[in-house]
């Protein structure tokens, strides 16, 4: 097994259309985006999670940031409950208050 993970994420995906003909560039897919892990305990050669034909709507296994996040700590070995920061007075998580670590794709 290797021990370098490559985790990549975008931000989200752009539309092939836009509102109007008037209108510069093109609109943003708000509901899905598309992320990769790979290495490091990660099932190989597996997609999860879904969307519908045209890539906007989730359809199944949906993944939030958090989940996301939490998976990739897993991954380093960082226990994403534990894993806390002190800033201005509060205790934060990277995960915020949420994230499930994602285990159908480890392997």
């Amino acid at each position: 097994m290797s021990q370098t993970l490559v985790a990549i994420c975008t931000e989200f995906g752009r539309t092939p259309w836009t509102d109007t003909p008037q209108s510069k560039g093109r609109n943003h897919y708000a509901k899905a985006f598309s992320a990769l892990l790979a290495g490091a305990g990660v099932k190989g050669g597996s997609a999860f999670g879904e969307t519908d034909e045209f890539g906007i709507n989730i359809v199944s296994n949906p993944v939030h940031v958090h989940d996301y996040h939490a998976t990739v700590l897993h991954l380093m070995g960082i226990d994403h409950t534990r894993l806390v920061y002190r800033y201005a007075g509060r205790d934060f998580r990277l995960t915020d208050v949420d994230g499930k670590v994602v285990t159908p794709v480890l392997s």
